[in-house]
């Protein structure tokens, strides 16, 4: 717990539990997709995506994470080195996360390797339908996928294709009903090769031998993605680049642009392409604009390691806000760690949301302090509450959410015991954070939640 059990934080956390969720923000590819690629192996499937990184920066070697995420290799294998490591961190929020998923979905208290014996049993033996009973359990009504482009496993076909969207367009991605997917744009404006312009042309049967064909071609399969189901788009540009996108002449753009056509050999590198890249960002956003679609943006943190989070700070994007004032955008992560800047674009421009997805478990002190000072300096209708973020495991978006709801709580029994919020304001505001606030930014049309 983050805080000493009390009447009002019992009471909160109470009402908080039973509340319907919006997830924000998740890679989940939904039960027919996910289960084919999860782990079995119990130290690979505790430890997906975010924790390995605690342990790598806890001293891991690259030899050892190698291990350590080996399909191949055994629990007997892998145990001296994940012991050693989980001694060392298992007192992160990420470690957290991992012992929910432990006591909620194992039944395990502590982890050893007898443990680890008991959870390679319940792996082997379950079946699809754990999937979708842990998001059930959870209380999610609405999850919200950036999952439109190539994994992290098939991250090499990136530059030049995305089957991912072909199968979306074709009508061969199945999704649950309450999955909404988002479009995913950084790849479509870090041009970097001829092909990747030639798949565009031949997905959207538009002519792509000019930037202008390029736009319209692009255009073409976002509103066709709409159309199929797509509620938003998504651009994650920060983990190759900083964020700050300037206002380059399209002539800039089109010699950008026109090296890629004249010689397909050609290939565009960073820097070089910031003007193209800058120029189309901007055209996708005019593009949500006409489309009546919401923008979010990772700001903050950046996953794995070595990552250099100020091109990522979303003060960068205070330029953007202004010129695209119609568009509505949803900025990600509480932009850890720079709070400051997130609650200043928060509170001074209208066409801002401020989204705590993942920030919850990157550090929950940090989350509790953006949320009460949020409440005293913006309205609290901006502000959305959980996303989980995570590829693969749905019980580890589940356990998150638990973490996240004591997030909340703890802040809100802060405002409560010191007298600025009554104990029902308080449920409302938590309602409208999980619930209502996504629910209307986003259009789901989910029936609103009356504390």
């Amino acid at each position: 717990m983050l805080r000493k059990s009390s009447p009002v934080f019992n009471r909160l956390l109470d009402r908080i539990a039973q509340m319907p969720v919006v997830d924000c923000h998740e890679h989940l590819r939904g039960p027919d997709r996910d289960p084919e690629v999860a782990p079995t192996e119990p130290i690979s499937a505790l430890t997906v995506l975010y924790f390995i990184s605690d342990l790598w920066a806890a001293g891991a070697s690259n030899q050892e994470i190698m291990l350590l995420q080996s399909a191949e290799a055994s629990t007997d294998e892998k145990w001296p080195v994940f012991s050693r490591l989980w001694a060392r961190a298992e007192h992160t929020a990420y470690a957290r996360v991992t012992k929910l998923v432990l006591k909620e979905v194992y039944g395990v208290d502590k982890l050893t390797r007898e443990a680890l014996d008991r959870i390679a049993e319940q792996l082997a033996s379950r079946d699809r339908s754990y999937y979708m009973k842990a998001i059930q359990d959870a209380g999610i009504k609405a999850v919200i996928a950036d999952i439109i482009f190539p994994p992290p496993w098939e991250r090499h076909v990136r530059y030049f294709a995305s089957p991912t969207l072909k199968e979306l367009l074709e009508g061969q991605f199945p999704l649950p009903d309450i999955w909404h997917p988002v479009f995913n744009i950084p790849y479509y404006h870090e041009i970097r090769t001829r092909e990747f312009i030639d798949f565009v042309g031949a997905l959207a049967d538009v002519d792509t031998t000019s930037l202008g064909g390029y736009e319209a071609a692009m255009f073409e399969l976002i509103k066709r993605s709409k159309s199929q189901g797509v509620i938003a788009l998504k651009d994650q540009s920060a983990y190759r680049r900083v964020i700050a996108f300037d206002l380059p002449p399209r002539s800039d753009a089109e010699r950008m642009f026109n090296k890629l056509l004249i010689d397909p050999r050609n290939q565009l590198a960073w820097p070089e392409a910031k003007p193209l890249d800058d120029y189309l960002f901007h055209q996708f956003i005019r593009f949500a604009r006409e489309l009546s679609l919401p923008v979010q943006i990772h700001t903050g943190h950046l996953a794995v390691i070595r990552n250099r989070v100020s091109q990522a700070n979303a003060a960068h994007l205070a330029p953007v806000l202004e010129l695209h004032s119609e568009v509505q955008f949803d900025l990600f992560h509480g932009n850890w760690p720079y709070m400051g800047d997130f609650l200043f674009l928060g509170k001074n421009y209208p066409n801002v949301s401020l989204n705590l997805c993942w920030v919850n478990m990157i550090d929950p002190l940090y989350a509790q302090e953006l949320l009460k000072r949020a409440v005293m300096t913006i309205p609290h209708t901006k502000i959305h509450g959980f996303g989980g973020d995570y590829w693969q495991s749905s019980e580890h978006a589940a356990a998150h959410l638990i973490l996240a709801r004591e997030v909340i709580a703890s802040a809100l029994t802060d405002l409560v015991e010191s007298d600025w919020l009554e104990e029902e304001q308080a449920n409302r505001i938590a309602a409208d954070w999980l619930y209502n606030n996504p629910n209307r930014f986003y259009r789901l049309a989910l029936p609103s939640y009356e504390v």
